[in-house]
């Protein structure tokens, strides 16, 4: 009898070292995927404070007064009366990466407007949106497989119409 005690003395030392491994690799796990998630947090709130900015400028006039592709130093794309074709047709003139430079964002973008119905309204005939080559409106999520996306949308007056400004930001 004094052989069964002994072993159960064993097992139970077996399952105290085994509960204490199994107890501390969970601890780990969960810190892990905690820092995971602020990270992903600080990157989601590093999107959309670009995203505002990007936003905040274009609804602007920009700088310099009556700018163009060559003297901008601030893309805005509205005047006394809303949304300017001027300063769109100008906007979608400069190139990209300057664009991104301008705006002071590391993430790529695009710009659209859509109507009330959500219908996209085309910058000219053959533009549908302003941002990075090979995007569209429909089209970002399997182009480019954002690891995060943001959306800004903005009423604005376009043409004594209003419609909505989309403005995409991701990583």
């Amino acid at each position: 009898m004094l052989s069964i005690l002994t072993k159960a003395q064993v097992f139970s030392l077996d399952l105290i070292i085994a509960v204490l491994v199994f107890g501390s690799a969970i601890l780990i796990y969960y810190k892990n995927i905690t820092n995971l998630s602020d990270h992903d947090e600080a990157l989601l709130d590093d999107l959309l404070i670009d995203a505002k900015i990007i936003s905040n400028s274009l609804m602007s006039s920009g700088y310099q007064t009556n700018w163009n592709k060559d003297n901008v130093e601030r893309i805005g794309i509205t005047d006394d009366n809303g949304v300017s074709a001027a300063k769109l047709a100008e906007f979608s003139k400069i190139p990209y990466k300057e664009s991104k430079k301008l705006f002071g964002t590391m993430y790529d973008y695009y710009v659209f407007f859509t109507d009330r119905n959500n219908n996209i309204i085309y910058i000219n005939s053959s533009l549908e949106g302003i941002g990075k080559q090979g995007v569209n409106s429909t089209n970002i999520q399997t182009a480019e497989n954002p690891k995060k996306l943001v959306k800004v949308t903005r009423l604005v007056v376009k043409e004594s119409e209003i419609e909505k400004m989309v403005i995409y930001l991701w990583y």
